[in-house]
């Protein structure tokens, strides 16, 4: 899909038709015939494209015939269905002649954002040197939510291991781990791939553009070490978590062990009482009642002699 953005008289920036010289052209997942319908537009090398969609592809800059690549790990959440819900997915930012085209594999809303985080002055569409800056912004801004969402994720499920017996929370920790490890490894790559932006300099930056470069690398920083100490805490916890389920387990098979024992008296009562020989007060007309009354107390003071003991203490499942 192409789509096409401008500023308008605002100064901000929406969607509508085609402004050569005043906005940009984004692209996602495009078909084969939409990317040679790009390419006949726009004086652009076929391998940017395909380095775009390539969901492989690192974060790096490159320069051919006149154009300028940058392309970004971008986060993205593929649904707690997937395997790994948060990964990054590259987005290519590509600085022409006369276009400034953005083009993912996955759609990235970034407009948005864009809107609300820049005034309407510090966002001139055409201007890929300002736009660059302004969307590696955005893209930061969300690794830092992504990050939180994750850092509320792992808290939930550590409130859940307090009870667990079974391997759903530690298989959803897992989860939150390899997350972790492709967010972090996105936010590294970023990280390299924009210190080398700095160094080169391929874009006419003023002063304005390379303070907003330098926050967004901060930026980047930032979220590249809240990843990295989550990831540290979460991999020297695991295995007290994994403690922690079996110990669970153990506390449910020890109050099991115990509540059969318990109604193994009665059964031992009736069992003995139940023989086809004769037994002491058989003929008694209230022998039904005294072992009834027997069985009970007996119960009764197992049950009382295992709880002083701490081998009937069971702590139940609380309610979410």
């Amino acid at each position: 899909m192409i789509t096409y953005y401008y500023q308008d008289e605002a100064g901000r920036i929406e969607q509508g038709e085609e402004h050569p010289g005043n906005g940009w052209i984004h692209v996602e997942a495009p078909q084969e015939a939409e990317i040679d319908a790009l390419l006949s537009r726009v004086e652009l090398p076929r391998n940017f494209v395909r380095a775009a969609l390539d969901r492989r592809e690192v974060a790096r800059t490159d320069m051919a015939d006149g154009s300028r690549l940058v392309i970004v790990r971008v986060p993205y959440d593929f649904g707690d269905g997937d395997n790994v819900p948060f990964r990054t997915v590259p987005l290519a930012l590509i600085a022409t002649a006369d276009y400034f085209v953005t083009i993912s594999h996955e759609p990235v809303d970034f407009v948005g954002d864009l809107n609300i985080s820049y005034r309407d002055d510090d966002l001139p569409a055409h201007r890929a040197a300002r736009m660059i800056p302004a969307i590696l912004g955005v893209v930061g801004q969300w690794y830092l939510l992504y990050l939180e969402e994750i850092e509320r994720r792992l808290e939930d499920v550590e409130k859940r291991l307090l009870d667990s017996i079974e391997n759903s929370e530690m298989l959803e920790l897992l989860r939150i781990e390899k997350s972790l490890v492709y967010l972090k490894t996105g936010l590294d790559w970023n990280n390299n791939m924009l210190g080398h932006l700095q160094e080169i300099k391929p874009f006419d930056w003023d002063e304005a553009d390379e303070q907003l470069l330098h926050s967004v690398l901060i930026e980047y920083r930032q979220g590249f070490h809240m990843a990295q100490t989550m990831l540290e805490v979460l991999e020297s916890t695991t295995d007290a978590y994994a403690s922690l389920i079996s110990n669970n387990l153990n506390v449910v098979m020890k109050f099991l062990a115990a509540v059969t024992i318990i109604l193994t008296v009665p059964m031992i009562v009736a069992s003995i009482y139940g023989m086809n020989v004769p037994l002491p007060g058989e003929t008694n007309p209230n022998s039904l009642a005294v072992l009834l009354l027997g069985s009970a107390v007996l119960t009764l003071w197992v049950s009382w002699w295992f709880y002083q003991r701490g081998w009937l203490t069971f702590r139940w499942r609380r309610k979410r």
